[in-house]
């Protein structure tokens, strides 16, 4: 498997393949901000979408030109392609933890603006970098998005459609979904059919993502879950307090670059 040191510029190597597309609607500029380098990123969903005809909600239905637009430009699953040689396997890489999930919460408090991914609000968000508020909110998220699109952000699924439910219950993060993922949580359905087969595809897929870290003792049970906010655990980051925000902000920095070093060594 790659090092740490040769993933981590992946977002910049899309950007730079993004640029070279014939059918685009713009031209990425890579920038030395990683925040900004990231909103980049997500503007070229969009731009491929409208540029090359498709609906948005058909182009999402695993077609083939989704799979093949994934692979190239959605960069967990180009870092599972290039490291397993197999598109097919990439369909399930995801990240560990969201970036804009958090950043629009704390976004919205620092500006008093809700940012809706959806809406496409990433030039507005490039052009107000600077601004009172944005650029506090971005100089608290640079470490975070220089390790985003890392080995240790990323994770491969056991099943791809794993990746939208993981969003409806825990907003893409991982101390959450794996609450979900033991037997009676919402995930549990994507271990096996029952609780004793659940609980074994749970515990070997942990070890084999290298999760056995978010765990007391890297005993894998439920309440042995590490919480990144222990005074209030698993709730979503619209309930939490600023400092709880921050708190979660800075222990995912921890945590990725704790998976990145023990990656680097498989």
């Amino acid at each position: 498997m790659k090092t740490a040191e040769s993933v981590r510029s992946i977002t910049r190597d899309a950007l730079a393949d993004y640029a070279r597309e014939e059918n685009r609607g713009f031209t990425p500029e890579i920038s030395g901000d990683p925040v900004i380098n990231l909103f980049i990123y997500y503007k070229i969903g969009f731009d491929w979408e409208r540029v090359n005809g498709y609906d948005k909600m058909k182009f999402y239905e695993y077609s083939d030109e989704y799979e093949k637009f994934r692979v190239k430009y959605d960069c967990d699953a180009r870092y599972y392609n290039e490291v397993l040689n197999d598109s097919v396997a990439a369909q399930r890489g995801d990240t560990m933890i969201s970036f804009y999930s958090i950043y629009k919460e704390m976004l919205k408090r620092a500006t008093g603006v809700k940012y809706n991914k959806c809406d496409n609000p990433f030039d507005e968000l490039i052009a107000k970098r600077n601004d009172p508020g944005y650029k506090e909110v971005n100089d608290k998220f640079t470490e975070f998005a220089s390790l985003y699109h890392s080995c240790g952000n990323f994770m491969l699924l056991p099943h791809r459609e794993m990746n939208n439910a993981r969003y409806q219950c825990s907003e893409d993060r991982i101390d959450k979904s794996l609450y979900e993922c033991f037997p009676g949580g919402k995930l549990a359905e994507f271990f096996g059919v029952d609780d004793k087969m659940q609980l074994e595809n749970l515990t070997e897929w942990v070890k084999e993502q290298l999760f056995e870290t978010m765990f007391i003792n890297a005993e894998i049970k439920r309440e042995n879950i590490y919480t990144f906010n222990e005074k209030n655990p698993f709730v979503r980051y619209q309930k939490m307090a600023d400092k709880e925000l921050d708190e979660f902000l800075n222990k995912t920095v921890s945590l990725i670059k704790t998976r990145t070093g023990l990656n680097s060594f498989r």
